[in-house]
């Protein structure tokens, strides 16, 4: 609002500037040039005072053509300043404050926007859902303050793994996702190979007494393997991603034969991207 008023009162003055000097210098040209042709007794005074009177005319003609030249260089600094800002605050906007990822808004418009383009140009698009396992029991033993470092690490270690064109986000609490244009279905699990790697070998918290490691749930959902619209793919990527959660929840001896077909197949359909 500052700039915008600065910028105003600054095109004002130049433009009084402007057009003061140019009425003044036309009247003190016109106020010395009558007299004198009034007053010519030969016929080449005329031709020489009009151009004596024309050299001030000429000058403030030129001032006021260097003045209205300033201000359109002072108003297109201004205007690139305006845009630098409002793309400064479109990105502050578009910024979870707490991990520096995109925010849930941010994702689903890049989401939109990828998939279409990924249509019209018959390209492909993968779409990754992560949900971090037992936050409220970390928050719960340890406090917000470490759950809230475990979300930041996690954080650090997507923006560590994704390409430049791949777009994360905090989508909301302990949920996460991420944008992978150009990405076909074995990218995708490749990338959710390697989160897993580093979570299984990193802590997320560590000091003196405690060391916290914790693991995701992720689901895997693109175009045109998983969905032909957004709606379809963020569906079957939020299946996937329950499906791996139940698998690991599952007991590790269950009670029946049954039941020890029935955790097997759940995780060898995920593994196999069903």
């Amino acid at each position: 609002m500052l700039d915008e008023e600065r910028l105003t009162r600054e095109e004002s003055m130049i433009r009084r500037v402007a057009w003061v000097g140019g009425v003044a210098v036309t009247l003190v040209t016109a106020a010395l040039l009558l007299p004198l042709l009034a007053s010519a007794t030969s016929g080449w005074q005329y031709p020489v005072y009009s151009a004596l009177g024309g050299i001030p005319l000429a000058y403030g003609l030129f001032s006021s053509l260097v003045l209205f030249k300033m201000q359109v260089v002072l108003l297109h600094r201004h205007q690139a300043q305006l845009l630098m800002r409002v793309s400064e605050l479109k990105e502050v906007a578009s910024r979870d404050e707490m991990t520096g990822l995109h925010n849930r808004r941010h994702f689903y418009e890049v989401s939109e926007e990828e998939l279409t383009r990924a249509q019209q140009r018959r390209d492909t698009l993968a779409i990754l859902l992560m949900d971090l396992d037992g936050l409220k029991g970390i928050n719960d033993e340890f406090g917000h303050g470490v759950g809230d470092i475990v979300i930041t690490n996690l954080a650090a270690i997507i923006s560590k793994h994704i390409r430049t064109t791949d777009v994360a986000a905090r989508l909301g609490g302990d949920e996460f996702g991420v944008v992978m244009p150009g990405t076909d279905k074995r990218g995708a699990f490749a990338l959710a190979r390697r989160l897993w790697e580093e979570m299984e070998r990193k802590p997320m918290y560590e000091d003196d007494e405690t060391e916290l490691m914790v693991t995701v749930s992720i689901g895997v959902a693109g175009y045109p393997w998983g969905g032909d619209s957004l709606d379809e793919m963020l569906h079957w990527a939020d299946a996937d991603m329950y499906a791996n959660k139940m698998s690991r929840r599952l007991p590790e001896e269950p009670e029946s034969p049954q039941e020890l077909d029935d955790a097997g197949a759940l995780i060898d359909d995920y593994a196999l991207g069903n």
